[in-house]
């Protein structure tokens, strides 16, 4: 079977789950997820390490596992969610979107050196990001291609079908920066753990979480502005917010420059998780690697 049948029949597949009630996609999607938790045991340990460590004496053995099932669903609705908007015309996803926030992002475009949207996987940033575009603003998103391509283009037609763009992450640099000089709007998220020679330790949840150094490199080269942005469920609706500007610091000390706005953008992001954190991705070992200084500790 080749790629072009595999993309056909997927697509017919999503459309024709689409057409089912949201309560009933709901169903499917929360006990999908429960079966998950329940077989995954190296993903609900991962969970488990990572809330205890971030919210320590919080939970107890009963609501950390309470709370790792939230999880678990949380992150299995994503992708329903993308079905069951997939039908949806922007005039009827909109009943269910409200952007606030907005002038950050237009106060930030009036600098004329572009600007950087600070992303999480908060929420469902799948369906944030393809309906940014319609917060009046053009955006380009960064992300890393799937080797399987009916599976690439699908998702690349899902992200891209209210505006906005998406660019491969290999051999992105070139792009981004004509981007920015044409004060255009980059979507970036920074909340995944890198090996050691990629990025550089800040403080996550009380912890150092290997981060990747390239986004303060940028802003530093080109003095775009960063703008957060989060996207989370609030009842039946979605809350897309751009959050201030966060100020550049340049102390005339490049690695310490990388080191302090890395962890403002981190900072950041925390603060966003820690207002919701049940629909974080807590899924992904954030702190992975780990400083030269614990490992040799240990």
């Amino acid at each position: 079977m080749n790629d072009d049948i595999i993309y056909k029949l997927l697509k017919l597949m999503v459309n024709l789950l689409a057409m089912l009630p949201r309560r009933v996609l709901r169903f499917f999607s929360d006990l999908l997820g429960l079966i998950w938790y329940m077989v995954d045991k190296r993903h609900r340990n991962v969970v488990l390490e990572n809330i205890n460590f971030a919210y320590p004496e919080r939970f107890s053995n009963t609501q950390a596992q309470r709370f790792t099932k939230i999880v678990f669903k949380n992150v299995v609705s994503i992708l329903f969610e993308v079905i069951w908007s997939y039908r949806k015309t922007w005039d009827e996803l909109s009943q269910c979107v409200l952007f606030k926030g907005v002038r950050h992002v237009e106060s930030a475009k009036k600098k004329g050196r572009g600007v950087i949207l600070l992303c999480s996987h908060l929420g469902n940033f799948e369906l944030g990001g393809a309906v940014i575009a319609k917060a009046g603003i053009a955006p380009y998103g960064i992300y890393r291609k799937f080797d399987f391509q009916p599976i690439e283009r699908f998702l690349l037609e899902v992200r891209q079908r209210f505006g906005t763009k998406m660019i491969p992450l290999r051999g992105a640099s070139k792009k981004i920066d004509t981007i920015l000089k044409n004060n255009g709007v980059v979507g970036t998220l920074l909340d995944q753990s890198v090996d050691w020679y990629q990025g550089v330790f800040v403080d996550y949840f009380g912890r150092p979480a290997c981060t990747n150094n390239g986004l303060a490199k940028l802003v530093l080269r080109s003095k775009a502005a960063v703008v957060p942005l989060f996207i989370v469920r609030k009842n039946e609706n979605y809350i897309v917010e751009f959050l201030p500007e966060i100020p550049l610091e340049i102390t005339g000390d490049p690695i310490k420059d990388i080191e302090n706005n890395t962890q403002n953008y981190v900072s950041s992001i925390e603060s966003t998780v820690r207002q919701y954190p049940e629909q974080y991705f807590w899924v992904h070992n954030r702190w992975k690697t780990k400083p030269y200084s614990i490992i040799n500790s240990n």
